[in-house]
């Protein structure tokens, strides 16, 4: 089932890079943590502040996290463990495919979003597989940093 789930993150992370605007010239330490990050809490690690601000967020993206964050954070997880919550997996799976498919943003806040992508897509594949309440802890988790470093 890990094996799964680690192929599952790395052809999303994949895609995210191959539909992701129109720069490609993305620096070696964004590349890397691309391809070794397979620990969820790694990612936010890697996380930095611009200059102690967050990162600006373009319109599309920023709507997108706001619809995200609005449906899966109001919910009561307990109440929909298993089915339930792996159809809010496969909902925030189709927003994330939204984000991929619109995505037109360059430079370094570019960057660090997909460093937070390579922690927030496998925990809402691992969601939408599992549908435990642990998944959908690890997803609220990444939606609350989001505030703290993307605006």
């Amino acid at each position: 089932m890990k094996k799964t789930l680690y192929i599952v993150g790395i052809i999303v992370i994949a895609s995210f890079l191959q539909s992701c605007g129109g720069d490609r010239h993305h620096s070696k330490k964004h590349d890397e943590s691309h391809s070794t990050s397979t620990n969820t809490e790694k990612a936010l690690d890697d996380l930095v502040l611009n200059d102690g601000q967050k990162w600006k967020m373009d319109d599309h993206t920023r709507s997108i996290f706001v619809k995200m964050s609005g449906s899966f954070l109001n919910i009561d997880h307990v109440s929909l463990e298993g089915d339930g919550l792996k159809k809010a997996g496969t909902d925030l799976q189709a927003d994330i495919k939204l984000l991929v498919q619109g995505c037109t943003m360059t430079g370094p806040a570019h960057d660090q979003l997909h460093i937070y992508l390579t922690g927030y897509m496998p925990a809402v594949a691992a969601l939408t597989e599992k549908g435990s309440i642990e998944d959908a802890q690890k997803v609220k988790h990444y939606l609350e940093k989001y505030t703290e470093y993307f605006e």
